[in-house]
C-alpha cells in the first residue's frame, strides 16, 4: 500500500491562507473516523479510505454511528440521483464541494456499477489538499485503476489537476466561482448544458463566510437540472444549549469557526435559505429525523447495526443528530417542480410556562462529575435534619466509578465535613442502574451495566439507619435502563422493561422485600418492549391495586410512541398481574404534541406535591427546547393532564447560571418541595464532553415559604467528598461461563474401583480425585431402608425441617424453596407421591449449633448403617454423618470445605462434579459456597464449554468419595433417593476456622483471614482517586491470580 504524500505548506502565509490551512486540517480527523466506519460497518466491501489513513484507529461507538449516518444519508441521496438520471438517459455529474479525502467516486462505482456508467465524479477542494489527494490516487493502483482515459501532464487545463473519463480533480478555492466554472467548462465543454448535476457539501461550505457559501448555493442552481445535498451544523435551541456551546467552542479552538450556523440556525432557516437562492424544491431533515426516516434506512437494517457494535449512547446520538441537518434541494427536472413545505417543528406555545428560581451551586474543579448515576437522600445527624444527598456509582471522566458523591446542604464551603458516612461494602461499579426509595425497607439499587453488552442482575438495599449496603435478591435476568418505581409506602416496587445482553425485557416484575422479584402476569395487550422509559406510580387505586403511567423508551433504535396507564393487582403478591391501557391527554390542543412531549428516553420522573415532574431526556425527531425540558402533569383515572412547563430562571444575584444539560443526570424531590439535579452531561460527538459543573435546584413556592432571604443565601449545596464503595462481589455477568468456540464441555466419567484396604483409601485421599467405590459393605440399610421402614423406626410424628421447592432445580441463593417444619410421616407420604421435597437431617438438640451425627440424632436406624473397615480413617476423623432424603429435586451447585463420602442407600442419583479450579466460572459470591448456575440444564450446551465436569451414576450400595472443594450438584434418577453423607476432616485441625460450623462448609481460616486482609488492602487505597485505586487493586488482583496459578 503506498504511503500518502505529506502536505507541506510554505511559510509566510497570509492570515486568510493560514485560516484555510486550518480548514483543510479538519479533513485529517474526519477521514480517520470514516476509516473506522469503513472497517467496522462495511467489512465485505473494498476499503478505499485505507489508502488515505495508513494507521487506522477504532473510534468510539458514538462517533462510528454518527459518521455512518452522515455517510449513509449522502450515499442514499446520491444513489437515488444516479438512478433517476440513468432512467432519464442523461449524463450525471457528481460534484463533491470541499471533498477532502472522501472516496465517494470509488464507493459509487463499487456499489452502483450500472448507475455509475457515464457518470463523471468531480472532486473540488483547495489546491494544496487536492494536490495531496492527486498524488495518493496516482500512486495507488487500486484507486487510479478504477478509471480509464487518464490524461498525462500538460493535457489538463488548470484548475483541473487530474482528469480521466470518469473522475476529475479541480484544485480551486470555492470563493472563486469563476475559476471553478472554468474547470467545469474545461472538462465538460459542450456537454455542460446536457448534464444533470448533484452537488455534495458535507460540512465544507459552512467554513466559508456566509455570503460566499450562499453564492455557491445560488450559482449551483443556475446549471439547469441540478440537485444539492448540504450537510452541516445547526443550532436548534440556540447557542447556549450545552451541546451547541461545546460544538462552537470546539471549532473556535481549532480556528475553524462555523460561519453560517448562526445565520441558518434551524431546519426552517435552511429551508428558507435554499428557496431564496434558486432551489424551488427543498427538503430538510435533522440527522436525528433522518435516522428514523425509511428514506434512509429501513427498520430491519437499523436493528442490525447493534449486531455490529453494542450501542447505548442514545442521548448523545440524539443530541448530535439534532445539531446536524441535511438539505436535499432540486431545481426543475424536465419542467416539473415539487414544492415541499417547511419542516414541521412541534409548537408547545399553548401550554402555560411557570418560571421558578434555578439555584446553581458549583462544585470545585472536576468534583461531582458523573453521568448515568442514581441519587438518593440520606438521613442526617445534623440539627434540623438538613438534607444530605448521595449520587451513586455511574460514569466518571475516564471510567465507571466505584464510589458515590456526597453533597450537604447548608454547610459553608471549605468547612470541615461532619456527616459520618463510609461507603463500606456494596455494589460494584456500574452505570444505568436504578435506585428506588422504599421507605423503611431501604433504598433499592437494581441492575445496571458495565459495557452495553454486559448487563448485571445483582441488587442491593441501602439501610439508612445503618448507612450500609446489603445484598438482596438478584433480578431474574440481567438488565439496565429498566424503569422502577416505588408502590406508595408499601415497601414494594414495580419494574417494567429494560435491556439485557441481547434482547429487551418484555415483562414486569414486582419487588417484595421477602419474596424478592416476582414475575407479573400481563393481562390483556402487552406494551411495546422498550428500555429507558418513564414509569410513575399515582398510588393505590383501590385495595390491593396500584396504578400509574408508562411512556416512551427506545425499541429498535427509535423512541416508542406509547402513552399508557398501568394497573397492578397485588392482592396475591405471589401471583401479581398488571394491565396496560392507552391514555387520553388534556391540557394541550394537539394530542400528537403531548405524545411527543411524553415520548422520552432517559428522562427522570418525580412525584411532587404539585403532581409529577418530567425532567430532561431526549424525544423523537426534535430536540427538546429549554422551555419544554421540564414538564408538570397530573394523572386522573384514565387521563393525563399537562398543567405547565417549568422554566428555571437562569440567574442568581445578577450572575448568569450556566444552563444544565438534562441528560445522564440524577434528580430527587426533597421534602421542602424543591427538586435537586446532580451530575449529568454528555459526550458531544467528537467535539468534547460537557459536564454539569454543579448542583441545580428548582425552587418552588413551597420550598421557599419558610426561608428568609438571608437563610436562602446561606442554604447552598456543597460537595463534601467522594466516598468509595468496596465491591461486595464481582459484577455478575450475563454469562457466568465463557463460551469456547461453540463446543460443549468434555465429560469425564468418575472411575469405579473396588477398594481393598485403608491404605489404598489414604492414597486416594492424597491424590484428591473423586472415585466411586463399588461392593463395600454398608450394613443392612441397603436392603432395608425404604421410606415406610424409616417412618416405622423414626416415628410418624418426629418433627423434621424440609425444603419445599416450587421447581425441580433448587437455588440456595435465590431461595426458590421454603423451609417447612412437618412430621416425618407427612414428609414420607408426600415424597412418595412425587412432591418436590428434600430433607437434610439436622442435629436434634441444637440444629443451629451442632453438626448432625446419625448415631446421636437417629439412633433408631444408626445400627443399620456401618462404615466398612476400608474407610476406617473416615470414622477416625468424623465430623458429621447426614441422612439425606429427597424427592424429584436437584441439589444446587456448591462445594464443601471438608472431604466426604456420599453413600447411596436407596434409589439412584446422578452426581456432577467440577474440580476446584473451575470455581471462577460459576460466579460464587465472596464468602459464599453456593452458585446459582443450573448445571443440569446447561451441561450439554456451549455455556459450560470451559469447565471440566466429572459424572457418576450412583445406585444402592455405591459410595462416592468427594474431595474437599470439588464443586458438585446432584439429581435423583429415581422417584425417591436415600443416602448418608459422611464428612471428615482431611486437613490438620488448625487449618479450619475456629467457631461454629454446622454443615461442614465453613471456609478455611486462611480464606476468612484473607478476605479481611483484602478489605484492609482496599481501605488503604480509599483516599486515592477512584481511577488510581482501581488501577492498583487490579494490579494486585493480577498478582494474586498469578500466585494461584503457579
Amino acid at each position: 500500500m503506498p504511503k500518502p504524500t505529506n502536505v507541506s505548506f510554505p511559510r509566510g502565509k497570509s492570515a486568510q491562507a493560514k485560516a484555510d490551512d486550518q480548514v483543510m486540517a479538519t479533513n485529517s480527523s474526519s477521514i480517520v473516523s470514516k476509516r473506522s466506519v469503513e472497517r467496522l460497518y462495511h467489512p465485505n466491501e473494498p476499503h478505499f479510505f485505507r489508502y488515505f489513513v495508513p494507521k487506522p484507529q477504532r473510534r468510539a461507538p458514538l462517533i462510528n454511528r454518527g459518521y455512518w449516518l452522515r455517510l449513509r444519508v449522502i450515499d442514499v441521496l446520491v444513489r437515488d440521483f444516479l438512478h433517476d438520471a440513468k432512467k432519464r438517459g442523461r449524463r450525471a455529474v457528481v460534484v463533491n464541494l470541499g471533498c477532502g479525502s472522501d472516496v465517494l467516486p470509488w464507493q459509487c462505482l463499487t456499489r452502483y456499477p450500472e448507475e455509475s456508467k457515464r457518470v463523471l465524479f468531480v472532486d473540488v477542494d483547495f489546491p494544496d489538499l487536492i494536490e495531496h489527494k492527486r498524488q495518493t490516487v496516482l500512486n495507488t493502483p487500486e484507486l487510479v485503476g478504477a478509471f480509464t482515459g487518464l490524461k498525462g501532464p500538460g493535457e489538463t487545463v488548470k484548475p483541473v489537476v487530474l482528469q480521466t473519463d470518469q473522475y476529475v480533480q479541480i484544485g480551486c478555492d470555492l470563493r472563486d466561482l469563476v475559476t471553478f466554472r472554468k474547470g467545469l467548462d474545461a472538462v465538460l465543454r459542450a456537454e455542460l448544458a446536457e448534464c444533470e448535476f448533484i452537488f455534495v457539501a458535507e460540512v465544507s461550505i459552512t467554513y466559508m463566510e456566509t455570503e460566499g457559501a450562499d453564492r455557491v448555493i445560488q450559482w449551483a442552481s443556475t446549471l439547469g437540472n441540478a440537485e444539492f445535498i448540504l450537510l452541516e451544523q445547526i443550532l436548534p435551541d440556540g447557542e447556549d444549549h450545552p451541546f451547541a456551546s461545546t460544538m462552537l467552542n470546539h471549532f473556535q479552538k481549532l480556528n475553524t469557526p462555523l460561519k453560517s450556523v448562526k445565520t441558518y440556525a434551524t431546519i426552517t432557516d435552511q429551508h428558507t435559505r435554499f428557496l431564496n437562492h434558486g432551489w424551488p424544491s427543498v427538503r430538510v431533515w435533522t440527522l436525528w429525523q433522518a435516522w428514523a426516516d425509511e428514506t434512509f434506512l429501513p427498520a430491519d437494517e437499523r436493528r442490525r447495526l447493534d449486531e455490529i457494535e453494542p450501542f447505548d449512547e442514545w442521548e448523545e446520538f440524539a443530541l448530535f443528530g439534532s445539531h446536524y441537518c441535511v438539505v436535499h434541494a432540486r431545481t426543475e427536472i424536465e419542467g416539473t417542480t415539487t414544492y415541499n413545505p417547511p419542516p414541521a417543528v412541534p409548537k408547545t406555545d399553548g401550554i402555560p410556562i411557570k418560571e421558578v428560581p434555578l439555584q446553581f451551586d458549583p462544585c470545585p474543579g472536576q468534583k461531582g462529575q458523573r453521568r448515568f448515576a442514581a441519587a438518593m437522600q440520606l438521613s442526617s445527624d445534623r440539627p434540623k435534619e438538613q438534607p444530605v444527598l448521595l449520587n451513586v456509582l455511574g460514569l466518571g471522566i475516564k471510567t465507571r466509578l466505584q464510589s458515590c458523591d456526597l453533597f450537604s446542604y447548608g454547610v459553608e464551603p471549605g468547612s470541615e465535613a461532619t456527616f459520618a458516612f463510609r461507603g463500606g461494602i456494596g455494589p460494584a461499579a456500574r452505570m444505568c442502574h436504578s435506585l428506588t426509595d422504599l421507605g423503611s425497607v431501604g433504598v433499592l439499587l437494581a441492575g445496571g451495566r458495565g459495557s452495553p453488552s454486559t448487563p448485571v442482575k445483582d441488587c442491593w438495599l441501602f439501610d439508612r439507619s445503618l448507612r450500609a449496603w446489603r445484598r438482596t435478591d438478584d433480578l431474574p435476568v440481567p438488565l439496565y435502563r429498566h424503569s422502577v418505581v416505588a408502590l406508595g409506602e408499601s415497601g414494594m416496587a414495580l419494574l417494567v422493561g429494560g435491556r439485557g445482553e441481547k434482547d429487551l425485557f418484555e415483562g414486569a416484575l414486582l419487588y417484595h422485600p421477602e419474596a424478592g422479584w416476582v414475575d407479573c402476569q400481563v393481562a390483556g395487550e402487552r406494551p411495546e418492549a422498550t428500555y429507558g422509559a418513564v414509569l410513575a406510580c399515582v398510588g393505590a387505586s383501590r385495595a390491593g391495586y396500584f396504578a400509574g403511567i408508562y411512556t416512551g423508551g427506545i425499541k429498535d433504535g427509535l423512541i416508542a410512541d406509547q402513552l399508557l396507564r398501568w394497573e397492578l393487582d397485588i392482592s396475591d403478591v405471589k401471583k401479581p398481574s398488571i394491565r396496560f391501557t392507552s391514555m387520553q391527554v388534556k391540557g394541550v390542543d394537539n394530542e400528537q404534541i403531548a405524545r411527543w412531549l411524553f415520548g422520552r428516553f432517559g428522562a427522570t420522573c418525580l412525584q411532587h406535591s404539585e403532581g409529577f415532574f418530567l425532567l430532561g431526556g431526549v424525544t423523537r425527531d426534535h430536540l427538546l427546547s429549554r422551555a419544554d425540558e421540564v414538564l408538570s402533569f397530573a394523572v386522573s383515572t384514565d387521563e393525563l393532564i399537562i398543567t405547565k412547563r417549568v422554566l428555571g430562571q437562569c440567574a442568581q444575584s445578577g450572575v448568569p447560571v450556566p444552563r444544565p444539560l438534562l441528560a445522564g443526570h440524577s434528580a430527587i424531590s426533597l421534602p421542602d418541595g424543591s427538586i435537586t439535579i446532580v451530575g449529568g452531561g454528555a459526550t458531544c460527538f467528537s467535539m468534547g464532553t460537557f459536564w454539569n459543573g454543579g448542583i441545580y435546584t428548582l425552587r418552588f413556592a413551597e420550598s421557599d415559604r419558610n426561608e428568609t432571604a438571608a437563610s436562602q443565601l446561606a442554604s447552598r449545596w456543597t460537595f463534601e467528598r467522594a466516598v468509595d464503595i468496596v465491591p461486595g462481589e464481582q459484577v455478575t455477568p450475563t454469562r457466568t461461563i465463557p463460551q469456547v468456540n461453540g463446543e460443549k464441555a468434555r465429560i469425564t466419567p468418575i472411575p469405579n474401583i473396588k477398594l481393598q484396604s485403608p491404605d489404598e483409601f489414604l492414597k486416594i485421599l492424597r491424590e484428591g480425585r473423586p472415585v466411586v467405590f463399588k461392593g463395600l459393605d454398608l450394613g443392612s440399610c441397603v436392603s432395608s431402608w425404604t421410606l415406610d421402614y424409616l417412618e416405622s423406626k423414626i416415628g410418624t410424628d418426629r418433627k423434621v425441617v424440609i425444603h419445599e421447592a416450587a421447581t425441580q432445580a433448587m437455588d440456595f441463593n435465590s431461595k426458590n424453596f421454603r423451609y417447612v417444619t412437618t412430621d416425618f410421616g407427612d414428609f414420607a407420604r408426600r415424597a412418595q407421591r412425587g412432591d418436590k421435597l428434600y430433607l437434610r437431617a439436622l442435629s436434634q438438640d441444637k440444629p443451629s449449633e451442632k453438626p448432625t451425627v446419625l448415631a446421636d440424632d437417629y439412633p433408631e436406624i444408626a445400627a443399620d448403617f456401618v462404615l466398612p473397615p476400608q474407610l476406617s480413617s473416615v470414622k477416625e476423623r468424623l465430623f458429621s454423618s447426614v441422612l439425606r432424603l429427597s424427592g424429584p429435586v436437584n441439589m444446587w451447585l456448591h462445594y464443601d470445605v471438608m472431604a466426604n463420602v456420599y453413600c447411596q442407600i436407596g434409589g439412584s442419583k446422578r452426581m456432577v462434579l467440577f474440580p476446584p479450579a473451575d470455581v471462577e466460572y460459576f460466579s460464587f459470591a465472596p464468602g459464599a459456597s453456593s452458585s446459582s448456575v443450573d448445571v443440569f440444564s446447561t451441561l450439554g450446551t456451549p455455556e459450560l464449554a470451559a469447565t471440566h465436569p466429572h459424572v457418576a451414576e450412583l445406585g444402592p450400595g455405591d459410595v462416592l468419595f468427594l474431595p474437599a472443594l470439588w464443586l458438585h450438584t446432584a439429581m435423583p434418577t429415581s422417584s425417591v433417593s436415600i443416602a448418608v453423607n459422611v464428612f471428615f476432616r482431611d486437613l490438620d485441625n488448625t487449618s479450619y476456622a475456629p467457631g461454629r460450623d454446622v454443615y461442614g462448609n465453613r471456609d478455611l481460616g486462611a480464606y476468612e483471614k484473607g478476605r479481611q486482609d483484602i478489605a484492609r488492602i482496599a481501605n488503604s487505597f480509599s483516599k486515592l482517586p477512584a481511577e488510581v485505586r482501581e488501577f492498583y487493586l487490579l494490579r494486585l488482583a493480577d498478582e494474586l491470580r498469578s500466585k494461584a496459578r503457579s
